[in-house]
This record gives C-alpha cells, sequence and structure tokens, in this order.
C-alpha cells in the first residue's frame, strides 16, 4: 500500500505557497472522486507494464484492478501511454527505468513518480496524468519536488549518482483525448535551489502559526470546503456586499472565481462525505433525474419504420465535427486538408479579466449608444 506523505509530491506547490494548509486539513479524511479511481488503475497498470514484458493491457479487461472493474477506456489509455512511454525511453536510449518509485526525507516528508528512467547522462522523471486539465513539466513542483526525494533516499536513488541533468516528462490526454509528451530539461541546481526554499516552507507548515494565503493552488486542498478562513471569509464578504452595486462591481467580480472553486469543493465535500455513508445535516442523496432511452434502437427501428415514414425518420445524421474529423484520419494515418472548408464562430460575448489575451469587444447596446452620442 501506497504511504501517504503529510508533505508529498502532490502537495509540493501548495506548501510553497500556503504553509498553513497541513495544519488546517489535519484530521480531515482523504476523498478519492471516480476520477481518481480511473487514474488508480491505470498508473496500476503501467507498473505493471514497465515490471513485466509479458504483461497484456487487454488480459484485464473486465477484471479487478486496484478494487475497481477494468473498462476498454482504461485499457486504450493505459496503451496509448505506455507507447509514448517507450518512445522517450527510446529516444533516450534508457536501459534501466524503475517505476512507482516513492522517495523519502522524513516520517512526513516522501512522494511517489510514476517512473525513473537512466540514459548514458541523464536521469528522466515521469509523471503521468489522466485527467484533461493540461499541466506544464517546466519549472513543476511535483517534478522538482521527486528528483529531490528520490535522489535522497529510494528504491532508484542509484539511478541518479553522476548525473546533473535531468528531464521532467509528463505524459497526458490532451482535451481531445489524443496522448502529448511534454518534457523539461533541468539541472541539479535546480532541484537544490528548490529544495532550500521548500524546506524552509515545510518547516514553516510544521509550526502551524502561518496565516492562509488563498490562490490557484486552493483547488484540491481538503481544508478548503470548511476549515479555512481565508475561503470561507471571501463567502461571508460576498454575502454582505450589494452585486449590483456599480462601485464596487470590480471587487465583486473578483471574488466570483475563488468562490466557484470554494462552492465546488463544499459539494465535493459533502457528496464524498454521504457517498461513504457520514451524516451532513439536511442533505442526502438521490438518483438523478431519469431519461427515457430505447432498450434496443434496431428493434424500435424496425417495428416502426413502416407506420412512420421509414427509417430516415426514425434516425438523425450529422456530420462529425472538425475535430473528430481530424481524430479519425489520425487514426487512420490519412492526411488531409481542412483549409477553406471550417470557420471559427463565437457563441457570443464573455466577462474576461483585463490580463486575458483575447481583444477587447463592444456589445451591440453599446455599440448602438455609441452611435448615438455621435450622431
Amino acid at each position: 500500500m501506497i504511504k501517504h506523505y503529510k508533505f508529498g509530491s502532490s502537495t509540493a506547490s501548495r506548501t510553497d505557497s500556503c504553509p498553513a494548509w497541513a495544519g488546517l486539513s489535519e484530521g480531515v479524511p482523504r476523498q478519492e472522486s471516480t476520477y481518481a479511481l480511473f487514474g488508480t488503475v491505470v498508473h496500476e497498470m503501467l507498473e505493471q507494464r514497465a515490471l513485466d514484458d509479458e504483461y497484456r493491457f487487454q488480459t484485464r479487461l473486465g477484471k479487478k484492478v486496484s478494487g475497481e472493474t477494468v473498462t476498454r477506456e482504461h485499457i486504450e489509455m493505459a496503451t496509448a501511454m505506455w507507447d509514448a512511454t517507450q518512445q522517450v525511453l527510446t529516444a533516450y536510449a534508457c536501459e534501466e527505468w524503475e517505476p512507482e518509485v516513492t522517495g523519502t526525507f522524513a516520517d512526513d516528508v516522501g512522494g511517489t513518480i510514476d517512473l525513473v528512467a537512466r540514459s548514458a547522462s541523464k536521469v528522466i522523471v515521469l509523471d503521468y496524468k489522466t485527467g484533461f486539465n493540461q499541466v506544464s513539466p517546466e519549472n513543476n513542483k511535483q517534478i522538482l519536488f521527486a528528483a529531490a526525494v528520490c535522489s535522497h533516499e529510494s528504491a532508484a536513488a542509484d539511478l541518479f549518482e553522476g548525473a546533473d541533468d535531468f528531464v521532467g516528462v509528463i505524459i497526458q490526454p490532451d482535451k481531445a483525448g489524443d496522448i502529448q509528451v511534454k518534457e523539461w530539461v533541468f539541472h541539479r541546481s535546480d532541484v537544490s535551489a528548490f529544495w532550500e526554499e521548500h524546506d524552509q516552507n515545510i518547516e514553516e507548515a510544521r509550526t502551524g502559526l502561518s496565516e492562509p494565503n488563498p490562490g490557484d493552488h486552493c483547488a484540491f486542498c481538503p481544508a478548503a470546503a470548511t476549515r479555512c478562513p481565508a475561503k470561507n471569509g471571501d463567502a461571508l464578504r460576498a454575502l454582505q456586499m450589494d452585486p449590483e452595486d456599480l462601485a464596487q462591481l470590480s471587487e465583486n467580480l473578483a471574488l466570483i472565481d475563488p468562490l466557484k472553486k470554494w462552492c465546488s469543493a463544499v459539494e465535493k465535500a459533502a457528496y464524498g462525505q454521504l457517498e461513504v455513508g457520514a451524516d451532513v445535516a439536511g442533505w442526502k442523496l438521490v438518483q438523478k433525474r431519469a431519461t427515457e432511452k430505447w432498450k434496443d434502437a434496431d428493434a424500435m427501428i424496425k417495428k416502426l419504420r413502416t407506420k412512420l415514414g421509414g427509417k430516415r425518420n426514425l434516425t438523425e445524421e450529422k456530420p462529425l465535427s472538425p475535430a473528430a474529423v481530424r481524430r479519425l484520419a489520425k487514426a487512420q494515418g490519412v492526411e488531409i486538408d481542412l483549409e477553406g472548408m471550417t470557420t471559427k464562430e463565437s457563441s457570443g460575448t464573455t466577462l474576461a479579466p483585463e490580463s486575458d489575451k483575447r481583444q477587447a469587444v463592444l456589445s451591440a447596446e453599446a455599440f448602438g449608444a455609441a452611435l448615438k452620442s455621435i450622431s
């Protein structure tokens, strides 16, 4: 069983941004989402494949891995990720590797990385991401943390010996579902510089005296939903403000994003508690609204087509999207040129901060008002 450290690789960025999270999260139970369970299965299959050349993903279909039943989706992702892993190992001429490497610095400091490999002069630190929220390997603190602890004390510590150049690799599906390999070349000095600062933040977190510092790092913090005064403070402050007061409109807008994330964290925490049978006063789990579906669509068409004007009246056909056509061409190894065949149309306007790279536009109403002002 994998040991969960208080200060680990997946929480490294949070520890540096908000050392207070550790104390605020003390005693909050860990919760595994459906997406996390999916990833656990894929990671376990990839580990077994790295250890055993005879291991075949397809033979696991319908069987239990990490307590979950393996589906075709698990197999397809694991297969594509392993193919990408082999490309990396081949590109760097790696002959030695160790999967699922756990490194440690102290009883509460340690973490696991999915694979460590060694070329003639470089160490490959590889991480699998099964989610679609894109993660960059550049200056990635999870990778830096893994390099630090695994080179210090781990089953793969010998692979780091004599190497000063590292390659951080993230293998992840893009939003279209295609597996991407992203790399970042870094140096042992980068690891040392990271660890010097990170170790100080761990010490500060251990004191329990830090003030919470809300930000993007709050996304998966166990304390965000209930215990963090900074997050709860935003909610209380918002309730005291007039949402339509033009004088404080900018301030109100600045609260939207953190509050959306806080609301999501609260719902996730409540759902997780109810799912394992805990009591959440005033709330319960219910079935989602049922939608009517055909038990056998082919049988329905066969029975009704003569009464309703034929099969064409019972089915709908529409062209695939441009993105789907490109994926189909890629899967079949066919080169296509869609130039002049597609167009991009915005569905309308939306709010965005000044930092957004898109150009500001005038609404139809504002444009009309501007014309009237000069007529």
